[in-house]
């Protein structure tokens, strides 16, 4: 079994869960994490352009990501 089809066999539930831990791991040590050259495009658009919406925090950010995924999840 591959990792895709393995991955596709687990609930939304424990693939967050693994993309947590992997990104736990990965995040471990920056040097060995290298960045696609398209983030330092938009980290510069963004500075170059910020928006005028208030700041928030990391876990506030993946609250409104989650509460997003879950609209769209129901609208469905």
């Amino acid at each position: 079994m591959n990792i895709e089809s393995f991955i596709d066999t687990l609930s939304a539930e424990q693939q967050q869960a693994a993309f947590d831990l992997l990104w736990q791991r990965l995040s471990a040590d920056p040097q060995n994490l290298a960045s696609p050259p398209w983030h330092g495009e938009v980290l510069a658009f963004r500075e170059a352009n910020p928006s005028d919406k208030p700041k928030m925090s990391v876990t506030d950010a993946k609250n409104e990501v989650k509460r997003m995924i879950d609209e769209r999840r129901s609208s469905r």
